[in-house]
């Protein structure tokens, strides 16, 4: 009777050890789970801009690649990074060689309710065989579904205005889902998922312990 006891025992205690094995494994899974991007890349030609109004000739000094990519969903309570690059397109050497002057970069995403840091209008002046790479970053306070628009733009100051003329070249869409697990924040949902696995390996170890004890 004390045996059947004992083995009643163990196989509740292995039962539970692996209901907390599936429970540690969902929140590391979920916590540690490789960040997904989307990203959108395009080329900017060398010439008159299209954008620019009628009767001006506000140009692209060269061909530019531009790379942006964003995460396609960040959990709660961790911040990730939106990333614009400006390149000089491959095979537009010999123009950056007749041409030395450089171009001013605006850049501005916007996101509604999901705040972005640093906020606003960023000015870069894009120099002959310089790269732009900036980051802003996005931090996951609330579930959500977020959509927005990151702006670019070429800048032309007017001087007898005296005032900086953005000229847009191109507007890309975004969208990141913040999401969470049982409602927590990432580094919790981390802690648990470690808890989970220390109380698996605790139970499993004493119901064999149990079992050997009394086999």
């Amino acid at each position: 009777m004390r045996k059947a006891h004992v083995g009643w025992q163990s196989k509740v205690l292995f039962g539970l050890s692996l209901l907390f094995l599936l429970f540690g494994l969902i929140n590391l899974g979920w916590a540690a789970w490789p960040e997904q991007r989307d990203a959108v890349q395009l080329t900017i030609p060398a010439g008159v801009l299209p954008g620019a109004a009628t009767g001006t000739e506000y140009t692209s000094v060269r061909d530019y690649d531009v790379y942006v990519s964003w995460p396609r969903w960040i959990r709660l309570g961790e911040t990730k990074d939106i990333r614009v690059v400006f390149t000089s397109a491959e095979g537009d050497e010999e123009a950056s060689q007749e041409d030395d002057s450089g171009q001013i970069v605006l850049i501005e995403p916007a996101l509604g309710m999901l705040p972005v840091t640093p906020p606003g209008l960023l000015q870069v002046n894009l120099g002959q065989d310089q790269d732009v790479d900036t980051v802003w970053r996005v931090a996951g306070d609330k579930v959500e579904n977020y959509a927005g628009k990151v702006y670019l733009s070429f800048g032309f100051y007017e001087e007898a205005a005296d005032e900086l003329v953005a000229v847009p070249i191109a507007v890309v869409d975004i969208a990141i889902r913040v999401t969470s697990l049982w409602g927590l924040q990432q580094p919790l949902v981390l802690w648990l998922g470690f808890v989970g696995l220390v109380l698996w390996g605790a139970l499993f170890l004493f119901a064999r312990w149990a079992q050997l004890r009394h086999g």
